[in-house]
């Protein structure tokens, strides 16, 4: 499903503009639009935030997995991210500044200096097993968590429970790139060119750095790799 633009009839003009940009389809407001759209691509709200809140607050679960959801005030002044900041909502925030609203970014990864990490992992991988390579490709470059802004992967890893947990106890975001993300980074081809991608560590990690600290190196089924 392309992104949800929900409004109202009464705004339908500024509706077609928004769609227009972001690649959306419009739905005007109803009492089960959200439940209606919820689980596509995203969410693009022209309407007060509390109406977006009450709407979305039965259907929220779980941040790895909730739609990603992005309100428009009235005025068409500012697109603020509501749910799912790192995993959509942000990106759509700031493809609509281009459309010359002005994105409201909260979270933290936007406002703090630090560590990109790229992590692949075999299938089934632990919590533990993700924590150690974590604090032994850290320890490689004389850093530690307290430096990681952000950890990284591929989105064919949403379901890895073990890398989930890891990160979930070290809180900090972790992004799962898509396929057109990661092959866009200029990196060498790695093993990973057999499931369709250039790379998975080097490329995520550069995704949100500037240049490798640790190229990717494997620690039993995790492969680590570091940039700033």
């Amino acid at each position: 499903m392309k992104i949800a633009v929900i409004g109202f009839r009464r705004d339908e003009a500024k509706l077609k503009d928004i769609a227009s940009w972001i690649g959306g389809e419009i739905f005007f407001w109803s009492k089960n639009i959200f439940k209606e759209v919820w689980g596509g691509e995203g969410i693009v709200a022209l309407m007060p935030t509390g109406i977006i809140i009450r709407a979305i607050a039965p259907l929220i679960e779980s941040k790895w997995t909730d739609t990603p959801v992005v309100a428009i005030d009235k005025n068409m002044m500012y697109s603020i991210p509501l749910l799912g900041g790192h995993h959509g909502a942000n990106e759509m925030a700031l493809k609509l500044s281009e459309f010359g609203l002005i994105p409201v970014i909260t979270t933290s990864m936007e406002f703090y200096e630090g560590l990109s990490v790229g992590i692949g992992c075999n299938k089934g991988v632990s919590k533990e097993e993700i924590l150690d390579a974590l604090k032994n490709g850290l320890d490689e470059i004389g850093k530690g968590l307290k430096d990681v802004r952000v950890i990284a992967t591929t989105d064919l890893k949403k379901d890895e429970r073990g890398l989930i947990e890891a990160v979930d106890q070290l809180k900090k975001p972790l992004i799962f790139l898509r396929k057109e993300e990661i092959n866009s980074m200029d990196v060498k081809e790695s093993k990973a060119r057999l499931i369709g991608l250039k790379s998975v560590s080097d490329a995520c990690a550069l995704y949100f750095g500037e240049e490798l600290m640790l190229p990717k190196k494997a620690y039993g089924g995790v492969t680590i790799a570091i940039a700033r």
